[in-house]
């Protein structure tokens, strides 16, 4: 079995699994003792697409424009869909310019860090904003001012004060752990723009995958269930964990603070789904309209109270 993750808090109930081996002995326990799980860390959506498509990968973490852009691009062929939502986290557009105050204020000369210009997370919610503040006509105001950096390097780049990236669009706890540096503040959530939290980002396969392999896939969705239990038990050793598997230097305390943050949710539950979508083809950035949520889940998903 092979699973990809991203960089950030977004990915701890991977980095779990990952960690305590529960894929591996949840497949003992099924009956298949020798699988490999091989991990594998990517940028991005658009990274993960790619790799998914060239068969390097079975599980794989999208955002939901990802999600959206695949499922429309595959249907009839390969099937990528999403098995589960992973959590509900908030991200945030941070900046160090003293003149951002809203979306007025940026200038050719600010630059935003982000995961994948056009097709990130990220990315949609500036669109979201821009058309929710300037109309329509508006939407992609902030599209040119992007740059995409992982969220390590946009950090790297946001704190360092010098460079043309002024402004790093990012999720927990790269957001928060900004926000302690001095001149760095906030400009806005995608609670904000939204109006409500957000499945951060989902786990998608392929159908020929999900088809093939029935065992596998109900491995997998245990070893997350039982990863997301772990992390809402004991906030603590999550926190170690994330910190142990990524060098993290930051305090435990401070890694606990953030995990019980406002807004942050560790769920498999999709939440949110439909606005996102009906923004990415009200855009033109996918040409087939799902009917439901439903729609880009495979049905191991559709018992759960999804939006």
């Amino acid at each position: 079995m092979r699973i990809a993750k991203q960089y950030g808090l977004g990915y701890l109930t991977l980095m779990v699994m990952e960690d305590r081996k529960i894929v591996e002995r949840l497949a003992k326990e099924a009956g298949m003792p020798d699988l490999k799980v091989t991990w594998a860390t990517f940028r991005s959506s658009d990274v993960m697409n790619d790799a998914l498509l060239s068969s390097s990968v079975d599980f794989v973490c999208l955002g939901i424009t990802g999600l959206g852009t695949i499922w429309a691009r595959t249907r009839g062929t390969m099937d990528v869909r999403a098995v589960s939502g992973l959590n509900a986290l908030p991200l945030q557009l941070n900046t160090r310019s003293a003149t951002i105050k809203g979306i007025a204020d940026f200038t050719e000369k600010d630059k935003i860090a982000l995961p994948a210009v056009k097709v990130s997370m990220q990315a949609t919610l500036l669109q979201m904003w821009a058309e929710k503040e300037l109309g329509v006509a508006n939407r992609n105001k902030l599209d040119a001012l992007t740059v995409s950096m992982a969220h390590p390097d946009g950090m790297a780049a946001l704190v360092s004060g010098g460079g043309e990236i002024n402004n790093h669009f990012t999720s927990p706890p790269f957001a928060q752990m900004e926000l302690d540096k001095p001149g760095i503040r906030k400009v806005i959530t995608s609670t904000e723009i939204l109006g409500g939290p957000m499945s951060f980002n989902v786990i998608a396969a392929t159908g020929k995958f999900y088809n093939d392999n029935p065992k596998l896939v109900a491995v997998f969705m245990k070893a997350l269930q039982e990863a997301t239990d772990f992390i809402n038990r004991d906030k603590k050793a999550a926190a170690e964990t994330y910190l142990r598997m990524t060098n993290g230097k930051q305090p435990v305390e401070e890694m606990v603070k953030t995990l019980n943050a406002p807004g942050i949710e560790y769920t498999l539950v999709p939440r949110n789904i439909v606005p996102f979508i009906d923004f990415t083809y009200r855009a033109g950035a996918i040409k087939v309209k799902p009917d439901s949520w439903k729609d880009l889940f495979f049905p191991v998903a559709h018992g759960w109270q999804g939006s």
